[in-house]
């Protein structure tokens, strides 16, 4: 009678041959047979998760808020000073999560900083009196450059092109707005609304003239 090294089964068998229960050569090293019939896994090396960037900061930007909001109405609460803090704040937190730690497409970065800097600018205008410089030149200025920016990146990769083309159509459409806030009385510079109105045409005419595949998506979106 043999007895197995590995799980101590007594057997009939002779040396030489394998248990019927863990395969383990009877007579053999232990140690051999264990390395081939356990294999090894390589260990990867886990990142921190996304959702715990996230939630990490939105809890510093509710922190920040709630705090200033708590001096505030401690120390004055007749001047709302804490939502000097707000605009920044909810800015940054969009800054990190939609473009510093996100993988989303560049396209959809540069609009979502649009929106964000064009918010948080026309809030501070607004606590500060609204002197409208928010909506007369900073807010057509980034649209402009923004347009602008993504016009470049489709000339340089046109083999993608078509991954911008509801992107710019969407800085198209946003090129219009500060002459649609000069016209029912936000804005008072007809200038810069009237530039950011034309540039916005100007990309729209160019895109139908020098893209076919841009002029065929575009009928397609809108059913013309």
């Amino acid at each position: 009678m043999s007895k197995c090294n590995q799980c101590g089964v007594i057997l009939e068998h002779i040396n030489g041959q394998q248990c019927p229960l863990c395969y383990e050569t009877i007579g053999g090293n232990p140690q051999s047979s264990r390395n081939a019939w356990y294999p090894s896994y390589e260990v990867k090396k886990t990142k921190p998760s996304k959702n715990l960037l996230f939630h990490l900061s939105l809890f510093l930007s509710i922190a920040v808020i709630s705090i200033c909001l708590f001096f505030n109405l401690i120390i004055n609460a007749g001047n709302l000073w804490f939502l000097y803090v707000v605009g920044p704040v909810l800015y940054l937190f969009l800054l990190l999560n939609s473009t510093i730690f996100s993988k989303k497409h560049i396209a959809n970065k540069i609009l979502l900083q649009v929106v964000g800097m064009s918010s948080m600018l026309f809030l501070i205008d607004m606590l500060c009196g609204f002197h409208k410089w928010s909506v007369n030149i900073v807010i057509p200025i980034l649209v402009i450059a923004a347009t602008l920016l993504i016009t470049v990146i489709i000339g340089i990769k046109k083999i993608r092109w078509y991954e911008y083309v509801k992107y710019i159509m969407v800085m198209i459409f946003l090129g219009f707005i500060p002459i649609i806030l000069y016209l029912i009385g936000i804005s008072n510079s007809i200038w810069a609304s009237a530039i950011t109105a034309l540039y916005a045409l100007l990309t729209l005419t160019g895109m139908f003239l020098f893209s076919a595949k841009f002029k065929n998506e575009f009928v397609r979106i809108f059913h013309f």
